[in-house]
């Protein structure tokens, strides 16, 4: 194989150039194998970060399209910085009415986009690294079958909000791809405005785009100039210095300045278990950790969590001076090989891979691990196997062949494998605990997601294992509240709520959770003066508002009832479900405003027609309003749903008797008294009917 690298003349068609048969096939294959490999995976569910994201974001909800709805998703996301996410979350929630299906089926088709893009960035890496045509589309394809089919990509693509993953690499890849063809080929006019389009759709998607202009100089000096002519000037010495001056600044602002990026960076280590300079010294065993799931990809090695010793100092553990300098190492190597070596593409796949990672494996007060930041990366990783393999064809094409069939064979299967997991927030996190049973997170994610299902001993079971790893975690004291109130214990559930609150004295959900649960014992003082204080804590949130529409309604405050539910559903009008309409009609009617009831009421049925009790609220609204036809036709209608309803009966009888069918009327109301005799407005009609029976 030729190791000089090719000049920068612009890449033309030859007479080698792969069939377009050859090239269809390639691609189909690999889409095909990435379709099989995920076609379980739209039977998996919502996880985690995506409740906080999509399930309880109204903005989010468009459930119809339309630009107001897509500029609201837009602006509104939980993370309002990562607008096309978002966007795509508002239109898969429109898609699917909430199902989780139709996210993932689009999580499938990024990540088939992706490996679209991951080998049209190969086979230039590897025509530039003189391969012929032919073999550069062989081993690319190769290579990005091992990049789409490796189960550390399972991550970011079952994991619906990871998403945010695979769109920003899409558009970077996209990137890098168009600045290279339009330096190539000199047809700026066509790749340039590209490279420019999906770096800001990068942009628009994560903020691991802050890395792309690296990105777009490390091809620069390695992919579009000649081994030769690779540093022309002083500023292309001074380009070349610019990664190191700016981490020398991020240090120096770190540690002597405290200037912006330690305004931007130390917050975020308020609510972390580890310090800065502990993320700094573990994150390159992370690195390694990860390179080794790549090099040894057994299903049982990929979970949610792992438990991660974290690096206390330079020489705890020990391994932690052997990954910086195998870092370093890396780093160096990837440099020489990119600016000094004949093989500058092969620097260019190395240093890939520290570039990608800078964003997200160092600084920012980030999860320690998490396998989707290898998404990126990874395709670093996969071109130096294809080039590997490529290299191995010139002694061994057979052995070359068998090693891809058996690598391709055995990462499909191991994926395959590992998407079930994700099935459901139960399977994924009691695989979780297996894996890292000493990480108290995965014990409280599990205890919440048997919450889900109703599980609520094995749920408090859970909490206290977490609690006893993490007697302070508060989050598992507040789950665990909730859990005991499900199981009938408030005095447990009070506990454990004061204890949320004595740990987090600034969050809402302590007050308004102890709220809701003295307004769920008959305690309305007591659950107003909490709700009230959660409600002064957050003002985003419209749950205190919505449980406070409840207690006053109870307290006979039909007014503050019906403003407390405005204000609610205007901080997210998510809010406003049929229960939600069938309490404000119900608020209407006690004020005698029944036509605005008799609309609340029609809102909820339109949501819900199977909503029998807003069925009949608005017939007695009818009623009340001398609308006595309709008031009819929604008692008759809530009678077929609840037979055995004794004031659907009443109601009907009511009706019936101002209509002057008294013999109805009668009939009616004896039915409602058999059904409930403390009925005593059925008793009443019966009296004054069988007293003056041609009333």
């Amino acid at each position: 194989m030729p190791t000089a690298i090719a000049t920068s003349a612009p890449l033309t068609a030859s007479h080698t150039r792969p069939h377009w048969l050859l090239r269809t096939g390639l691609i189909t294959a690999l889409l095909i194998l990435i379709g099989l490999a995920y076609h379980a995976a739209p039977r998996n569910s919502f996880h985690f970060d995506d409740a906080a994201n999509i399930v309880r974001h109204g903005p989010v909800h468009m459930t119809e399209p339309g630009i107001e709805a897509i500029f609201r998703a837009a602006r509104e996301g939980l993370l309002p910085q990562r607008v096309l996410p978002n966007i795509s979350f508002a239109i898969d929630w429109w898609r699917g009415n909430g199902d989780p299906a139709p996210f993932l089926i689009t999580n499938i088709i990024i990540h088939a986009a992706t490996a679209i893009a991951t080998l049209a960035l190969l086979l230039l890496v590897f025509q530039r690294s003189g391969a012929p045509p032919l073999t550069a589309w062989l081993f690319a394809s190769a290579a990005t079958a091992i990049w789409a089919l490796h189960p550390i990509q399972v991550q970011a693509v079952t994991y619906v909000v990871q998403r945010m993953a695979s769109m920003v690499a899409l558009f970077m890849l996209i990137t890098v791809i168009a600045y290279v063809r339009g330096r190539l080929t000199r047809r700026h006019g066509l790749w340039y405005p590209i490279a420019i389009l999906a770096a800001i759709a990068a942009w628009f998607s994560k903020e691991n785009a802050y890395i792309l202009p690296a990105l777009v100089l490390l091809a620069e000096y390695t992919l579009c100039r000649e081994a030769g002519d690779r540093i022309r000037s002083h500023a292309d010495r001074a380009i070349l210095a610019l990664p190191l001056l700016i981490t020398a600044y991020v240090i120096l602002d770190l540690a002597v300045f405290q200037g912006p990026v330690s305004h931007y960076v130390v917050p975020g280590y308020a609510h972390r278990d580890f310090t800065l300079s502990e993320r700094l010294l573990t994150q390159p065993r992370v690195i390694f950790f990860h390179l080794g799931q790549m090099l040894i990809p057994l299903p049982e090695r990929f979970s949610i969590e792992h438990e991660f010793a974290l690096s206390r100092n330079l020489w705890t553990p020990w391994t932690t001076p052997l990954a910086l300098a195998g870092i370093l190492i890396w780093i160096v190597a990837g440099a020489w090989l990119a600016l000094r070596s004949r093989i500058p593409a092969v620097g260019f796949l190395v240093l890939w891979v520290p570039a990608t990672l800078a964003v997200e494996s160092s600084v920012i007060a980030l999860e320690m691990v998490f396998e989707h930041r290898m998404y990126l990366p990874s395709v670093g990783l996969a071109g130096l196997a294809g080039l590997g393999l490529m290299k191995l064809t010139e002694r061994r094409l057979s052995i070359a062949a068998i090693l891809i069939g058996l690598v391709t064979a055995g990462l499909f299967t191991a994926t395959l494998y590992r998407i079930p997991t994700w099935r459901t927030p139960v399977t994924l996190y009691e695989h979780a605990v297996r894996h890292a049973p000493g990480v108290p997170r995965a014990w409280t994610n599990l205890a919440t997601a048997y919450e889900d299902q109703d599980r609520s001993l094995e749920a408090v079971a859970a909490y206290t294992r977490a609690l006893s790893l993490e007697p302070n975690r508060a989050i598992a004291h507040l789950n665990r509240g909730s859990s005991h109130r499900k199981l009938g214990d408030f005095i447990a559930a009070e506990a454990d709520y004061r204890r949320f609150m004595e740990l987090e004295p600034d969050d809402y959900r302590g007050p308004y959770a102890l709220g809701a649960l003295h307004a769920a014992a008959g305690r309305y003082d007591e659950a107003i003066q909490w709700l009230s204080a959660a409600n002064r804590l957050n003002a985003r949130t419209p749950l205190p508002l919505r449980e406070l529409a409840d207690v006053y309604f109870a307290t006979g405050r039909p007014d503050a009832t019906i403003t407390a539910l405005e204000d609610a559903r205007g901080r997210d009008p998510a809010i406003a479900t049929d229960e939600y309409f069938d309490l404000l009609g119900a608020a209407y009617g006690r004020l005698g405003r029944y036509d605005e009831a008799i609309e609340a009421f029609g809102r909820a049925l339109r949501m819900n027609p199977a909503h029998g009790t807003a069925l009949l609220y608005r017939a007695f609204a009818y009623l009340r309003s001398g609308k006595l036809d309709a008031a009819l036709a929604d008692f008759d209608s809530a009678i077929t749903g609840m037979p055995d309803n004794a004031r659907a009966h009443y109601g009907r009888a009511e009706t019936l008797m101002q209509l002057g069918r008294h013999s109805e009327a009668l009939t009616s109301a004896r039915r409602s008294l058999a059904l409930d005799p403390a009925e005593l407005r059925a008793a009443q009609i019966i009296g004054a009917l069988e007293t003056n029976p041609g009333r």
